[in-house]
């Protein structure tokens, strides 16, 4: 009874942690989001900085549907002792790719995340 207990106990603390793990902001080149219950796939590099404090992100949308939609998601920066977000809106053809760039003011060194907030019925243009 013990073993399994601790077993369980142990399996949970796993799952805690790791889904803390994902939801941290990071210091990546890309992040890559698959959102089943929209059914879109979500591809965000970070560029190289080219302005000294602008941060550019190159966003990939996959529609995998046959309707126009517009996905509405955040950039979440990090520098340690800021946080800044930058609206994302991509405008997704029916069952296509869309790529936008977002800019956005950040420092050097700093961590980011990105999450979708709501995926539209009707294409932004």
């Amino acid at each position: 009874m013990e073993r399994t207990l601790f077993s369980g106990i142990a399996f949970a603390s796993i799952l805690l942690f790791a889904s803390t793990l994902a939801a941290q902001p990071r210091n990546t080149a890309t992040i890559d989001v698959k959102d089943k219950e929209n059914s879109i796939d979500v591809h965000i590099e970070r560029l190289q900085e080219e302005i000294p404090g602008i941060q550019e992100f190159k966003v990939e949308v996959k529609n995998k549907v046959t309707k126009e939609r517009t996905l509405h998601g955040v950039i979440t920066i990090q520098d340690g002792s800021t946080q800044k977000e930058c609206i994302v809106y991509v405008g997704l053809p029916p069952g296509a790719n869309a790529i936008a760039t977002v800019r956005c003011e950040a420092k050097a060194r700093s961590y980011w995340q990105f999450k979708v907030i709501k995926v539209y019925d009707f294409m932004l243009e």
